[in-house]
Formats: structure tokens, sequence, C-alpha cells
């Protein structure tokens, strides 16, 4: 179906969080990927359901049949199953693999484009105009970069998107920003946007995603009380909603209760297996 990409520009701004957030709030079936080049740590924060994540399992098993050509539906079978019921493919263990990955992008980057009946959302970290990856954004669906509220990350997020300008502007990629920020820094959200987008036309806001420090740690195995009455989950819900309507989708987002219900009961299960 679709690869929806999740980047940022400079630091950690949320960007994780957000593409775990969507994914397991879409209203279709979804496969996580961890497709940052340097190393990713999905795998690290989400409990499987049987016990840790296999990190070889997911990108690394998945570059040999990239090397031979990778039919889409072979990445259905490096999938594992985290607590909640989310498929995720494993990123790379570090950077020592990046150049070994690095001729094999535009093959997973296309097969994650076509899995069939699948979205994909990769979170790619960081991206510029010569990143081994940026095959990854080129054949996305969607771009989301997300980017805080604060001055400097306003001026990273506009001075990357304008680097990208040639690579996004005349394809069919719909790109957008998301404001990861807390409750009190709500009113300078849209100075902050106006600041990431004037004059790209061709970018799109997607508003805010709540900085919920708290509620997170739902995707890391913990427990969190009604987290569907979280900012977080209120937000993605909003985020996800409008982001697959834009991309042709019929149906409302998934009510967020019973999203959390389940990733709390999954949870719970988890943690009475590993006592």
């Amino acid at each position: 179906m679709a690869l929806i990409s999740v980047m940022s520009a400079k630091g950690a701004p949320g960007a994780t969080t957000t593409s775990m957030l969507l994914a397991n709030l879409w209203p279709a079936p979804s496969i996580l990927a961890d497709a940052d080049p340097l190393g990713g740590d999905v795998a690290l924060k989400l409990p499987g359901e049987h016990g840790p994540l296999d990190l070889n399992q997911g990108l690394m098993s998945l570059l040999p049949a990239a090397r031979r050509g990778l039919e889409p539906q072979t990445v259905v079978a490096h999938a594992q199953t985290a607590l909640g019921g989310q498929q995720v493919l494993a990123g790379l263990p570090g950077p020592e693999q990046a150049v070994a990955a690095a001729p094999l992008w535009p093959s997973l980057a296309q097969a994650f484009a076509r899995v069939p009946g699948i979205d994909v959302f990769a979170d790619i970290g960081q991206v510029n105009a010569r990143s081994t990856h940026l095959a990854m954004v080129e054949r996305s669906a969607a771009l989301l970069c997300v980017y805080r509220p604060s001055a400097w990350s306003v001026i990273h997020t506009r001075r990357r998107l304008e680097s990208l300008e040639d690579q996004l502007r005349d394809r069919q990629v719909r790109v957008g920003i998301v404001c990861v920020a807390t409750t009190a820094q709500s009113r300078d959200v849209a100075a902050a946007a106006a600041g990431v987008a004037q004059g790209l036309p061709w970018v799109s806001d997607y508003g805010v995603v709540a900085r919920d420090d708290a509620t997170v740690a739902m995707y890391e195995g913990g427990e969190v009380f009604r987290p569907e009455r979280s900012l977080l989950v209120r937000s993605g819900h909003t985020l996800a909603r409008r982001l697959y309507a834009d991309l042709g989708g019929a149906v409302a987002a998934p009510d967020p209760a019973a999203v959390a219900d389940d990733v709390r009961a999954r949870s719970r299960r988890g943690r009475r297996r590993a006592s």
C-alpha cells in the first residue's frame, strides 16, 4: 500500500514517538519500520509478545534479500509482533552497518511502498539531500518532518526542507510538518509552523503531537492509567485521522480508547509471563 516516512532535521524532537503513535492508531494494517541508517532503538523500546524483540530480525535480515531483489510480500515475513499487536521491523544495530546498507535503500524503499494490504511507517531519522537513504523520502506517499516550537528547531527544519525541495516539490510526496509541544508551548505552535512553512506551498501543517513523557511509557511496556485520555493519544488520533483522509482513506481512524486498552492489557500479560 503506502510508505509514510517520519523524519527530523536535527536533534531528537520526537520523530520516533510520532512514528510509533501513528502506526499504532492507523485505521489500516501497518508495519513500523526502524529505518535510520545510523541505527535505531524502536526494537529496544517496544517489548515483544514473548520477550525482547530480536534485533537481527528486520532490516538486518532483509538486507540479503534486498541484494537479490526484494519482493514486497517478503517484508511481512521479517516483521515481529510487539506487545499490543504492532508489527515491527527492527532497525540496523548501529552505524557500522550503514555502509553495507547504503546501496540497498532504493530496493528497501520500493518494497516498503508496495507491501500488499499494509501501510509502512518508517522512522528514518535525520535526512539531508546527500543521505544514503534518500530513496525512502522519494518513494514515500507522505513525509512528515517533526520539530519543536523553538527558534533553533524552526530554523533547522525550514533549512532542511528547503535543501530537500528538489527531491520533494515535483514528486507525488505529501510533505507535512508536525510540532511536538507541551501544553505550555501551545501558543507558540502557530508562529512556529508559519516560520517553517512560509514560502513553501508544498508543505502542509499537520498540527501538534503532545509532548507527554508520562504516556510515552506505554510504548515501552510501562503501566499508564487511562492512556486513551492522554494528550498524546488524543493528539495522535487527530493526526492519524487527518493524514489517513489526505492519503485517500475512506474510514475514520480507530477509537484511541480501544487501541490504548489493547496495549495496556497485553503489557500486563507480558509482565505476568516475565514474573
